[in-house]
């Protein structure tokens, strides 16, 4: 079994509050959740991705999010991520991922367990002092 793993307490706020939006949990897997818990996790992404999710329906609109931004390195890597998480339309090398800075680096190993079929028995939630 596995934990989820939160970078701060506010990655962890900002991802309940997200999710909390969905009008029907149930209707959503954990590929949305995966790609919420990278935006949750990195305020420059929200910045840019939130217009494009659907946080009702847990819908993430992904044909024109690269388009029409533009992306420092770090965070085009994201972005892709959570495009093929969410739906597998961009790839992410493994030479782009192990080029992250550590905290983006985390999150997205995080989020790539979050999309495996695997239960999580406690979700872990760094105290103030810890970030």
């Amino acid at each position: 079994m596995n934990s989820i793993d939160f970078l701060s307490t506010d990655h962890y706020h900002t991802f309940k509050r997200l999710a909390q939006q969905l009008k029907d949990p149930g209707s959503v897997g954990k590929k949305y959740f995966s790609a919420l818990y990278v935006i949750a996790g990195n305020e420059g992404l929200q910045r840019h991705l939130l217009p494009y999710v659907d946080l009702e329906s847990g819908r993430i609109r992904t044909s024109t999010i690269i388009d029409e931004n533009t992306f420092q390195k770090p965070d085009i890597v994201l972005v892709k991520l959570v495009i093929h998480l969410y739906n597998n339309k961009e790839w992410v090398l493994p030479t782009e991922l192990i080029t992250l800075p550590e905290r983006d680096y985390q999150l997205a190993m995080q989020a790539i367990t979050l999309c495996r079929d695997q239960q999580f028995e406690k979700i872990v939630i760094p105290s103030d002092d810890e970030t």
